[in-house]
C-alpha cells in the first residue's frame, strides 16, 4: 500500500467518523426534544386520563411504548381536540391495534394500561 493510498483511506475513515459523530449528535438532541415534549404533555394531561377508557392506536408490546386515545362516552366530547390527542402508553403484554383498555396509572415513560376483558 502506497503512501497516497493509505492517506486517502485514512482521509475517508475521518470523514465517516465525522458524518457517524454528527449523526449521533442529532438523534440524541431529537430524543432529548422528544421526551421533554412527552414529559411536558404527560404533566399537563397528570391523571385526566387515570380510570378512563382508551383505544390503542398502535400496539403495544411489553417494554415498548405505543399509542393511546381516550374514549368519551359524552358525545358532545367527541368533536374536542383532546379526542383528536394520541398519548404514550406502556402495557406489560402485547394489546393489538383497536382493543379498548383500561388507564391505571403512568408514569413519565408513559400511561400504564390494561386491557378490558370482553364479558362472556
Amino acid at each position: 500500500m502506497t503512501p497516497t493510498e493509505l492517506a486517502r483511506l485514512l482521509g475517508l475513515s475521518f470523514q465517516l467518523l465525522v458524518l457517524l459523530g454528527l449523526l449521533a449528535a442529532s438523534l440524541t438532541l431529537l430524543r432529548q426534544f422528544t421526551e421533554k415534549r412527552t414529559v411536558a404533555s404527560m404533566n399537563r394531561q397528570h391523571g385526566k386520563l387515570v380510570g378512563q377508557r382508551a383505544l390503542v392506536v398502535s400496539d403495544l408490546r411489553a417494554g415498548r411504548v405505543g399509542q393511546i386515545r381516550p374514549l368519551d362516552p359524552d358525545p358532545a366530547k367527541l368533536k374536542s381536540d383532546r379526542e383528536s390527542q394520541t398519548f404514550p402508553a406502556v402495557s406489560d403484554q402485547l394489546i393489538s391495534r383497536g382493543r379498548v383498555v383500561r388507564v391505571t396509572g403512568g408514569d413519565s415513560e408513559g400511561y400504564l394500561v390494561r386491557p378490558i376483558e370482553k364479558e362472556r
